[in-house]
């Protein structure tokens, strides 16, 4: 009684009047709660949110907990309950989940409750799960370990066959390509502003040259994503434009990104799906500069051109300098007066078509000019990344910066 005691009037201390229903449901749950606690020594569980609203997110952390757990040598003994968050967008996620966690879809209100103790009493906070960053000790991961959330043999063989249906034959080779829009956050989070991620949309118009060029080579090319703001007008039995087609679905959704031969990601969590099955990835027109992820092998990257309120192009170092590497907000770059410019379709063209190269020379740089830049752009990036302490963003570079993006745009590198 005293544990209670101690709890509430903690609690009442910390609470505003607007959370009054927080405390009732915490109250309501305390039982329950205080059990869990004291039958920690013969059995220990432990609640996590998986929070499958957002596919990108929830899908990458997922596999970075799957393989942090299993590969890490000081392992935990308990039986982990997960939850989900208010809104689930995408079913085929939740079903290969379901594999590896043990899951209820009705326990949220209870782990808000934990969670929200948690913070006022150590003895809770022992039941919530702390998902692993990706940071200096996980981000090697993915090299080293192959996908723990892999499809099953079932699944692979209903996608072929779904497949044929697209007009795609089994031993195509597909590339996958994500223009980001704002479109999919406003039908789904009608009530939410998502504007500020405006700095991060694309136009699928660039990428239209890319794609012809891809399928003049006898590539499929699918353009992904669940809803879109406009067509392509690509008339090419290769060509499967998506969010329009009557045959999408939650399930292709996962069997593209299992399916294809490579993918072409534009700042859209779809692409995260892609990096969990390790295919190799052509990041483009990536920001801010702080989220890239240069750890991964066969993975190439560029980020926008930065235009200062001068139209002056910024160098990475004057990235740095000026504060802008880690902005997230689209308003942030407005008050810094910052443009984000997409490279123009003909380098998308030109960028995209290198890669094949790339790939057939096993993801080395052979061409000694290019390797020379590399080299350059790598110890830049390591000098400014230790100067400003972007930790995460430290470590053994293994992705590739676009060797044509180098070539044409030296003064990046300054």
């Amino acid at each position: 009684m005293q544990l209670i005691h101690d709890l509430y009037t903690k609690l009442i201390k910390n609470f505003s009047f607007n959370k009054v229903k927080h405390l009732f449901i915490i109250f309501f749950l305390s039982p329950i709660i205080i059990f869990i606690v004291l039958i920690r020594p013969i059995i220990f569980i432990r609640f996590g949110n998986l929070n499958c609203e957002r596919i990108g997110n929830s899908f990458f952390d997922a596999e970075l907990y799957l393989l942090f757990n299993k590969f890490k040598k000081k392992k935990i003994k308990s039986f982990d309950i997960w939850v989900l968050g208010e809104y689930l967008c995408n079913q085929q996620l939740l079903v290969i989940l379901k594999r590896k966690f043990f899951i209820s879809q009705h326990l949220l209100v209870f782990y808000n409750a934990l969670k929200i103790l948690s913070k006022y009493f150590n003895v809770c906070s022992k039941h919530i799960i702390i998902q692993p960053k990706y940071n200096a000790e996980t981000k090697y991961l993915f090299d080293k370990h192959p996908c723990q959330l892999a499809l099953t043999k079932r699944e692979i063989d209903e996608g072929e066959l779904i497949l044929k249906k697209f007009g795609i034959p089994e031993n195509a080779k597909i590339v996958c390509i994500t223009c980001r829009d704002s479109l999919y956050l406003k039908k789904n989070y009608p009530k939410l502003d998502f504007s500020y991620h405006k700095y991060r949309d694309g136009n699928i118009k660039n990428y239209i040259p890319a794609i012809k060029s891809l399928i003049s080579k006898n590539f499929y090319v699918v353009r992904m994503g669940k809803i879109a703001k406009e067509k392509i007008n690509i008339k090419s039995d290769k060509f499967i434009d998506y969010p329009f087609h009557p045959l999408k679905s939650d399930f292709m959704d996962f069997f593209f990104a299992h399916k294809c031969h490579f993918w072409i990601g534009n700042n859209m969590g779809l692409d995260e799906v892609a990096k969990v099955f390790r295919k190799p990835l052509i990041l483009t027109n990536m920001s801010p500069l702080s989220i890239l992820r240069m750890h991964t092998k066969k993975i190439l990257i560029f980020l926008r051109i930065f235009k200062n309120s001068n139209n002056q192009k910024l160098s990475m170092s004057k990235i740095f300098d000026y504060g802008i590497a880690n902005l997230t907000r689209d308003e942030q770059f407005k008050k810094k007066k910052i443009k984000l410019i997409e490279v123009n379709s003909n380098e998308y063209k030109k960028i995209i078509l290198e890669v094949l190269k790339i790939m057939k020379d096993s993801w080395k740089i052979k061409n000694k000019r290019d390797l020379a830049l590399q080299k350059r752009f790598r110890k830049l990036f390591s000098k400014k990344i230790n100067e400003f302490n972007f930790l995460q963003l430290q470590g053994k570079f293994k992705s590739i910066y676009s060797p044509y993006f180098l070539r044409k745009n030296q003064w990046f590198l300054k």
